[in-house]
């Protein structure tokens, strides 16, 4: 079926949508991107292939447009946004554009402007000034008058090779003909998270979290007047707009920082991901601030909780939109009691530094959060949450021994949806009010052990989150480096080892028995030495890394030395024997010194 709506041509109508054709150049300023479209995700390459493919004249995907809510003449972005804002982009930087996809073609011409320039005497010029020539709007005479000595000729030729690599340029793509293919949806909005799903199964899918904020744009909620919680959720919403159109070649529609200063409304979805921003900056311990999928997980997965819906049906939260408005206050109130308990007690036994300054300028993370999961963090609040001072106090000091065994056992691996709603305040048929069994704790550890990849030539994130754990349980206490850098050490040295095994196949040479935290400056001082070497190659001097060596679990001397010998001789079952040997008492520390945790 084909017709002409306000000069649109429709290609095809169906129940819930209608696919049409618009016009680059006269339709598309009707079309509003969203305050819940995602940020820029497209990379160079993929965003040069798409104006490749406009510049061939090939299909490529389709916009994804509702009507607005509150305007029916306009249109909503609901998905397309990196088509539709690389396309923007091309159009206010062609030179760029074109220069990327026709580097001979450039440098070509480059080339002979500056073999002209250099036969008449006269400086070339490099691509920033070629650039600034070839956009339409430089007037060329500006130029080459600064070019005294050159005859009138020679001038027009340089005017002539700009002008008509302008003119190639302005015709890679017309975008006053380019057709847009757009997919109307003008069926019920909650359908429209369905529709997400399956029009993103390729290419750079939408999360489940951006379905629900498309979903949910319309839920709006009031946040509470002078409660401090509530001003920081209300930050959270307006930082990460105002951080998403500074990365964005295009404007968000319906965004003001004032408006929602002053009105004090968000919708649901907003909600949720401010939330999880929220919790993140409270347990860095657990969670990297960088991690943008954990703090949806965490924001989300919390409004789950908060309402009593299960993870599986977080779709229809929307619906508990009231309950979870009326409770704010509290709630805000009882995430962040809980969060700052959590990081209080994972502070202690993740961090990778002795201690950290106000002024801490270190790019490397200060936390190992390798066995850390959403659902996992998840289910401490889940089991937390309806608890009294004193019981929360007793359950924390179960959680760190489970938040190691259950990576051990890899429970939160699969299903872990349903897992967590074992958890909920309304189910409880699981909770951390007691301690793992220590012999099942070792049990799952040792078959941890036999199964872990420790002939990689890096550890893994788990494995560094072990050692972590175990280096705050001994001879990291009490240690004082003012912030000082650690770093992950093979303990049979890591040079040594390749020199005779450059295939890492036969020596453990990542596993967690040969592995600990250092000093970065001891470190490097010591390179292929064991701490024993080191040490006595420094004299007295060398006496102040005997806790390392006392405190550790790290080997005998002589049987060091054993194995040293006999991996140089390529027999290497005395450097993994050594290794076993030290990860079974690893686990005996990090197995006991969980279990005392005040």
């Amino acid at each position: 079926m084909v017709n002409l709506k306000n000069g649109i041509r429709t290609v095809l109508h169906m129940s819930n949508y209608e696919y049409i054709n618009m016009s680059y150049s006269k339709d598309l300023t009707r079309i509003n991107i969203p305050k819940f479209q995602r940020s820029l995700v497209w990379t160079e390459k993929k965003k040069n292939d798409l104006i490749l493919t406009l510049h061939k004249d090939f299909p490529f995907g389709a916009l994804l447009v509702a009507p607005s809510h509150d305007d029916t003449e306009n249109l909503r972005l609901l998905d397309g946004q990196q088509r539709l804002s690389t396309i923007n982009e091309y159009a206010k930087n062609k030179v760029r554009y074109w220069r990327n996809l026709n580097k001979d073609k450039y440098n070509s011409e480059l080339g002979t402007i500056n073999d002209i320039l250099v036969s008449s005497k006269e400086a070339r010029i490099g691509q920033t000034d070629f650039d600034k020539y070839l956009e339409p709007d430089y007037e060329l005479g500006d130029w080459t008058d600064d070019y005294e000595g050159m005859n009138a000729t020679t001038k027009k030729e340089l005017r002539g090779i700009v002008k008509e690599t302008r003119k190639e340029i302005q015709g890679y793509i017309e975008l006053d003909k380019l057709q847009i293919p757009v997919i109307k949806f003008i069926g019920d909005e909650n359908s429209l998270p369905d529709v997400f799903e399956n029009l993103n199964k390729g290419g750079v899918p939408l999360t489940k979290y951006e379905i629900l904020s498309a979903a949910w744009d319309g839920k709006i909620m009031k946040m509470p007047q002078d409660d401090e919680n509530s001003d920081e959720i209300l930050s959270n919403v307006k930082n990460y707009y105002t951080h998403m159109a500074a990365n964005g070649e295009f404007d968000i529609d319906n965004f003001s920082e004032n408006d929602i200063t002053a009105s004090r409304e968000i919708n649901l979805a907003e909600f949720g991901r401010a939330v999880g921003k929220f919790v993140v900056d409270m347990i860095p311990s657990l969670v990297s601030s960088t991690d943008n999928t954990a703090t949806n997980e965490l924001g989300f997965g919390l409004l789950g909780i908060i309402s009593g819906t299960s993870n599986k049906e977080i779709m229809h939260i929307d619906k508990k939109k009231n309950l979870i408005v009326k409770n704010m206050t509290p709630n805000l109130a009882k995430i962040k009691q809980i969060s700052q308990k959590l990081n209080d007690v994972f502070d202690a036994l993740l961090k990778q530094k002795i201690s950290f300054g106000k002024n801490e300028k270190s790019k490397k993370s200060q936390y190992s959060t390798g066995l850390s999961s959403s659902f996992k963090i998840l289910s401490y609040f889940a089991s937390l949450w309806n608890l009294d001072i004193k019981e929360m106090n007793e359950y924390l000091k179960n959680i760190p021994a489970h938040y190691v065994y259950d990576s051990l056992v890899s429970a939160w691996t699969a299903h872990g949806d349903q897992r967590l709603q074992d958890y909920y305040p309304n189910v409880a048929s699981k909770d951390y009010s007691e301690l793992i069994d220590k012999n099942e704790f070792k049990r799952a550890f040792d078959t941890w052990l036999s199964e872990e990849n420790g002939m990689r030539k890096t550890f893994s994130k788990e494995t560094k989150a072990l050692i972590t754990i175990h280096s705050n349980l001994t001879y990291f206490v009490g240690m004082r480096f003012s912030g000082e850098d650690f770093e992950f050490e093979h303990i049979v040295p890591k040079a040594r080892i390749l020199a005779v095994d450059s295939g890492v196949t036969h020596v453990q040479l990542s596993a967690l028995g040969n592995g600990m935290f250092l000093p970065k400056s001891l470190n490097i001082k010591k390179q292929s030495k064991t701490l024993y070497e080191y040490r006595d190659s420094m004299g007295e001097k060398g006496d102040e890394y005997d806790s390392y060596i006392q405190k550790s679990n790290y080997p005998e001397k002589e049987d060091l030395e054993q194995a040293i010998k006999g991996l140089e001789h390529g027999e290497f079952e005395s450097t993994n024997n050594l290794i076993s040997k030290r990860a079974s008492q690893v686990r005996d520390v990090i197995v006991d010194g969980l279990e005392k945790i005040d």
